[in-house]
């Protein structure tokens, strides 16, 4: 049994795709009010728990052998932040899952982890050091950008006419298609030489992310309008916004650390030892922009919608049913 956690993110859920496509056995970890609803069609068995909860963290973790860790925190919030979730969350995560004799760990960080420039970093620093620590099996892999970045900025011009271009136009990317990372988190499992190793990720070609924008928009057919955001500009932001809490000051930081530094590694060597084919840039942009999130079409959602407020249930297709599980709140409708 393989759980991931992280598998209703962007990550992950590409991750889960990859490992039914292998026929391999998943637990997916994903939490009340997530849009979970599409692991339906996966054949994937999910659990109800939360980072936040190690309670509900060792249960799922009954019968794992792997684990692939894909989550993380995208906004920060008041009860859901880098430090409980992505530091404290994953620390319990690693600790349950020595207790249940878990034989391989695969934790996605990020490029620049060591630096520890901003609450994401820190945070995921935090973790990577505990797993290292653990006595558990592990491989880091730590990728920088994703086309997927990119084609956000695109989607961004397409509603508003224009965007912010946050970071260095010069700082260099080798930006990853998700679906191909999540190919690499595959074939790390299989990989003994990679055990015990921090590995940085990256795409196929280098490029500086104002080419990176201006090839995303090129092929979304959207017009390249956008205006610099330097790293310091972001940081003075997101320091003005800090009476307002730490969810856009956390952001901006973030933003500056991804877009403001070097990140460009060789992306080949290691796809090629995994028997990974790279997706060129061009190619990726174009189908990240095409590739909505389900919860973005209200329809599927109201049509395929399973209920959000189950908790520490293991649902498995075939085994449960539905009818037995607690009820919960209608669909929502917005």
């Amino acid at each position: 049994m393989i759980l991931v956690t992280g598998a209703t993110g962007r990550l992950g859920s590409q991750v889960v795709r990859a490992l039914r496509s292998a026929r391999q056995e998943v637990r997916c970890l994903v939490r009340k009010g997530s849009e979970y609803f599409w692991l339906n069609d996966t054949g994937a068995s999910y659990f109800f728990g939360d980072l936040r909860d190690p309670q509900s963290l060792q249960r799922a973790m009954r019968d794992v052998k792997h684990l692939i860790v894909a989550s993380g925190v995208r906004v920060d919030r008041t009860d859901n932040h880098h430090g409980n979730v992505v530091r404290d969350g994953h620390i319990s995560l690693f600790e349950a899952a020595k207790l249940r004799g878990v034989q391989q760990v695969i934790l996605v960080s990020c490029q620049g982890a060591e630096r520890a420039a901003s609450p994401l970093f820190a945070s995921m620093k935090a973790a990577e050091d505990h797993l290292i620590q653990s006595g558990l099996s592990y491989t880091i892999l730590r990728p920088g950008l994703f086309a997927a970045n990119f084609a956000d900025l695109v989607r961004r011009v397409e509603i508003n006419g224009s965007v912010f271009l946050p970071g260095r136009p010069e700082a260099k990317v080798a930006p990853i298609h998700v679906r191909d990372m999540a190919l690499i988190c595959m074939a790390a499992l299989a990989a003994p030489t990679l055990r015990g190793r921090i590995i940085p990720v990256g795409g196929p070609e280098t490029m500086t992310v104002a080419e990176a924008f201006q090839a995303a928009c090129e092929v979304s057919g959207v017009e390249p309008h956008s205006w610099p955001l330097p790293p310091w500009a972001l940081k003075a932001t997101g320091a003005l916004m800090r009476p307002l809490g730490r969810r856009w000051q956390n952001r901006l930081q973030s933003l500056a650390d991804w877009f403001g530094e070097d990140s460009a590694v060789d992306g080949q060597a290691l796809a090629g030892d995994l028997g990974v084919p790279l997706t060129p840039f061009r190619e990726a942009a174009r189908l990240s922009f095409l590739d909505r999130h389900p919860g973005e079409d209200p329809t599927a959602r109201e049509e395929k919608v399973v209920h959000r407020q189950f908790t520490s249930i293991i649902y498995e297709p075939g085994v449960s049913k539905l009818s037995e599980l607690p009820q919960g709140p209608p669909p929502r409708r917005d």
